[in-house]
């Protein structure tokens, strides 16, 4: 019996053994847990008031140290709970996310929009340089459209950013200036753009019509450039890309003989003749071959042709500069006029007429 007795009091002891060390390792981790997170509360705290524009009043980088210092302690809090079982792993992780997790990923956020935002700025900085030296160059363009993507790069990284008044201010520092910026030489980018598609498909000896759309899609943003001396070397380089272009060469001499025809119909003062180079389309057509009869009744007048500049050929319409001399008697001068023609079976006629600037 004593030794029945023995055996069950060393058995009792040697339970205690064995349970005492396990719950002090189980109060432990929830005293280091504890520990851990107050010390990632602490810097988190700090962190968070370090993306607020309310409280900076600024938009810049937090402090590193601070954020790694948040970034250490929360991830070795996350691992201490992450050991421990129950109601007290679920309060202290909650508590943890909420007081820390949520301050941590917030800021990685607001660093990636600093980050972003100054790739904008140092691209504006160099976009204005670079246009201001040559806005026509390769370099600039590609300048442009890589501040564009970084501008859309940073519409989704805003996503990330807590706070409206924080968000507003990353857009009032950066992305604003950049769009405006941006805007004000769009169409000198997209005219530019769309002569470089022009002489890539004069290159590739494309068809008339698509050569003549893309002349179109350049003069349409042409029309909305500002800048005279953008729009003029713009509007030259076209002038010696386009004469590259097969059809629009043959149908410069067509243009060129019909405007040598009209003077010498015009010096004879054949009013059918001359009448029969009108669309009915021009202007007071109905009255037109009368007006030319007493034109021809009242005065004598002498044409010569001194130069012809074709502008465009589109969807057979054509814009076309002449400069002439004209004489009356003693009295001669020279003059330069636009000229809208169409092409109707095949023969140009005179649409429209307007003085050149």
């Amino acid at each position: 019996m004593k030794k029945i007795i023995s055996c069950s009091l060393a058995l009792g002891i040697f339970s205690s053994a064995v349970l005492i060390p396990y719950s002090s390792v189980s109060a432990a981790s929830i005293g280091n847990a504890e520990s851990l997170l107050k010390t990632a509360e602490t810097y988190a705290g700090t962190l968070k008031w370090q993306i607020s524009y309310e409280k900076t009043k600024e938009i810049k980088t937090p402090d590193l140290k601070t954020f790694n210092a948040t970034k250490s302690a929360y991830f070795q809090a996350q691992k201490e709970i992450t050991q421990l079982n129950g109601t007290d792993k679920q309060k202290l992780e909650k508590r943890l996310e909420d007081n820390v997790g949520v301050h941590y990923t917030r800021t990685m956020g607001y660093i990636d929009a600093v980050t972003s935002g100054n790739k904008i700025a140092n691209l504006t900085e160099k976009f204005q340089q670079l246009y201001s030296e040559n806005p026509l160059a390769e370099s600039t363009e590609k300048t442009y459209h890589e501040l564009s993507a970084e501008i859309r790069k940073q519409a989704k990284l805003l996503y990330k950013v807590y706070g409206k008044s924080t968000r507003d201010a990353f857009l009032s520092k950066y992305k604003a200036p950049a769009e405006l910026l941006l805007d004000e030489v769009k169409y000198t980018i997209t005219a530019n753009n769309a002569l470089g598609k022009l002489n890539t498909l004069i290159a590739q000896k494309a068809s008339a019509a698509q050569v003549e759309k893309q002349v179109n899609e350049l003069f349409n943003s042409l029309d909305l450039i500002a800048d005279d001396d953008i729009y003029y070397s713009l509007f030259d380089l076209y002038s010696e890309v386009i004469r590259k272009d097969a059809s629009f060469i043959e149908q410069e001499k067509e243009l060129n003989q019909f405007f040598v025809k009209t003077n010498e119909l015009f010096n004879s003062e054949n009013v059918e003749a001359v009448f029969n180079l009108y669309s009915s389309e021009y202007p007071d057509y109905e009255y037109l071959k009368e007006d030319l009869r007493a034109m021809f009744d009242q005065v004598d007048v002498k044409y010569e042709l001194l130069d012809m500049n074709v502008y465009s050929i589109i969807d057979g319409y054509a814009y076309v500069e002449v400069t002439e001399t004209i004489t009356e008697g003693n009295d001669s001068e020279t003059v330069t006029i636009v000229y809208l023609l169409k092409k109707e079976n095949n023969e140009w006629k005179y649409v429209d007429i307007y003085d050149s600037y």
